[in-house]
């Protein structure tokens, strides 16, 4: 396989993202009944987001192998599509803000899903050789506009795109995935939450356990599709407990 020599050794795709899996699950269930910054700003929740911060970098990794790997990339992209959209009713109900995307035009107007999916368009355009690289570059910062009020922001479609066209070449792949998301980093600090902006820089944590990937997907070829269905359905359900028990 193209960028990753298959061995039985070290971690699987399904592993690492049963990690990302729980990893976001400690962190959004840290969020849990907590309306402002101010108050997660203990050492607890600190360290509960710490952990949380695994997971982006993680998703972000395996979109981009997920175009490499997909044998219908329309399939791909209309499940990604169906996960943007369900995913932002969830995420709003989580947050306890309004449906609308544009009442928040800083961070979290919706969800990572939205640009996860022009992440994954990207690697597509890019790979279109009839289109010029003016072209190219123009739908880029199309998609960087698009996504600039989500959650992870441009940061992540542009991830994912120079993760995808670095693959092979794995201390390649990592130094663009942390400069861009060290970038979003400083941009949280400065524009959103200085706490939480430092809190980003954890997802450095991931590059070890993502240097571990052994190129396999796994046993468990079902656990690909259940993140779709879990990534939405759990923080719906965080959503509730939490209005349940305010």
């Amino acid at each position: 396989m193209k960028g990753y020599e298959i061995t039985t050794k070290g971690l699987s795709g399904n592993a690492l993202k049963v990690i990302a899996i729980i990893a976001m699950t400690i962190d959004h269930l840290a969020w849990a009944g907590i309306e402002t910054y101010e108050q997660a700003e203990t050492p607890l929740q600190i360290f509960l987001h710490c952990i949380g911060r695994l997971t982006a970098p993680m998703m972000i990794f395996f979109v981009a192998e997920g175009y490499y790997h997909t044998h219908n990339f329309r399939r791909y992209l209309r499940r990604l599509l169906m996960l943007a959209v369900v995913s932002h009713f969830a995420f709003c109900y989580f947050n306890m803000s309004g449906f609308n995307p544009l009442d928040n035009l800083l961070f979290n107007a919706t969800s990572i899903a939205w640009p996860l999916l022009w992440g994954l368009i990207l690697l597509k355009v890019w790979d279109i050789e009839r289109l010029a690289l003016w072209h190219k570059v123009l739908i880029t910062l199309g998609a960087c506009l698009l996504t600039f009020t989500s959650d992870w922001s441009c940061a992540a479609p542009l991830a994912i795109l120079m993760v995808g066209r670095s693959r092979g070449n794995f201390y390649k792949q990592m130094l663009y995935l942390m400069l861009i998301i060290s970038l979003y980093a400083v941009a949280f600090f400065v524009f959103h939450n200085k706490t939480y902006g430092v809190v980003h820089l954890a997802c450095w944590l991931a590059v070890p356990l993502l240097a571990m990937y052994n190129g396999q997907r796994g046993r468990c070829k079902w656990l690909g599709k259940f993140f779709y269905y879990y990534y939405p359905a759990h923080m719906a359900l965080i959503g509730f407990l939490a209005r349940l028990f305010s």
